[in-house]
């Protein structure tokens, strides 16, 4: 099972994870050159880029890209491309190179030939992803209601597109097997409501029910998970 990290507060649980990509990330260079941080969307990491983007390392050998994105241009505030580009990519991490998920196609179908193409050009394994969850157990854009959900969690693409009946804009995301092939993994999420369902989905049951379970029940690789109320 997961490693569990408490904290007293969310400040508290967004330095400690920094300083911990920080080290992921010193270590990915030291031994490769280069080094591959995986984000999650959402206004939970904000706070985390926004620490990480101060600390001194050799940002010009990193590359960050979101887990997954909603398909609107990049300088709409749903994109977690502009998240990070607003809250990452700003003093010592403005040095990164950013690989952004969106393509400026119709949808994100007709954009998963050439993603798949391109991100298997990114180096195998990532150093680090840090993935969220939302209180219907999704992670990434991983969704329980999603009508392929199940194809969706066991793709061996780069990305999947979910098929849902959402109102909102469509969405890509990274693979679970793509997730999972990294060196470290973490999950952060805040709140009383998703410990519980970290706690329900920490139990024995189907992927496709809490896809975080994905994440939690694999044996690709350790997960530390980063919580505060």
């Amino acid at each position: 099972m997961p490693t569990f990290n408490a904290f007293p507060d969310r400040g508290a649980c967004a330095q400690a994870l920094a300083d911990e990509l920080a080290a992921r990330l010193r270590q990915g260079i030291a031994d490769n050159g280069q080094a591959t941080l995986v984000l999650s969307g959402g206004s939970s990491p904000i706070d985390l880029f926004e620490r990480l983007a101060l600390i001194e390392l050799d940002w010009s050998r990193v590359t960050v890209l979101p887990s997954d994105e909603r398909w609107v241009a990049t300088d709409q505030p749903e994109s977690n491309e502009a998240a990070l580009r607003e809250h990452l990519l700003y003093g010592p991490g403005n040095a990164a190179r950013l690989f952004g998920l969106y393509r400026d196609k119709g949808t994100p179908d007709d954009a998963t030939s050439q993603l798949d193409a391109e991100l298997r050009q990114l180096p195998r394994p990532f150093d680090a992803v840090v993935l969220g969850m939302g209180e219907d157990g999704h992670t990434a854009s991983l969704f329980p209601d999603a009508a392929n959900i199940e194809a969706c969690m066991t793709s061996e693409a780069e990305c999947v597109v979910p098929d849902r009946e959402d109102d909102g804009p469509a969405r890509i995301s990274l693979s679970l097997n793509r997730l999972l092939a990294t060196r470290s993994l973490y999950l952060l999420f805040f709140g009383k409501a998703k410990r519980g369902v970290y706690d329900a989905a920490c139990e024995a049951g189907p992927a496709i029910e809490y896809p975080v379970r994905g994440v939690l029940h694999q044996q690709h690789v350790p997960v530390a998970v980063y919580w505060s109320d």
